[in-house]
């Protein structure tokens, strides 16, 4: 039976995270919500299998860049690389962030509903304890043990100025 899942916390990330992937901005799709599932389709096992210098097999993540804007679905590696045709390198920083985890009925209700509808709460939360959030980025971060349980679950990561 599905539980509904929601915590909301402030986390440390310990060292800078660089993820790489395909970005919005260069593939040719219109730069609107619609695209966003279309980038993750087109992010296929290939490309992820042949990423040079990746580091976890086991997260993937996506970097909404607010001021661009542009949007990046890839996985972390070791080092910055010089950017194949259509994608692009981004570091998220040492810090701390705000984190909500989340779960939905299935992965659609997860992406489709829960995620606008969790960053709402996490930004108001953040609001209501007085946590000033730098509003450059957003990331969504799929752990692959937890983006495929029967109701699956994911979080996402607000950075805190």
């Amino acid at each position: 039976m599905y539980n509904e899942k929601c915590n909301i916390e402030v986390i440390t990330v310990l060292e800078d995270i660089i993820v790489y992937g395909l970005n919005l901005q260069s593939s040719g799709l219109p730069i609107n919500f619609n695209s966003l599932g279309v980038m993750w389709d087109k992010y296929t096992e290939d490309i992820k299998n042949s990423t040079p210098n990746r580091v976890d097999k086991e997260i993937e993540y996506a970097v909404c860049l607010n001021k661009v804007p542009d949007y990046i679905v890839g996985v972390e590696v070791t080092e910055i690389q010089e950017a194949e045709a259509g994608f692009k390198s981004f570091t998220i920083p040492a810090g701390k962030y705000i984190k909500v985890e989340f779960n939905g009925e299935n992965h659609q209700d997860m992406v489709d509903t829960k995620l606008m509808a969790r960053q709402k709460e996490a930004k108001k939360w953040a609001k209501n304890e007085k946590i000033k959030l730098n509003n450059e980025c957003t990331l969504e971060v799929y752990p692959k043990q937890t983006v495929e349980l029967e109701y699956p679950e994911m979080y996402c990561l607000f950075p805190i100025l």
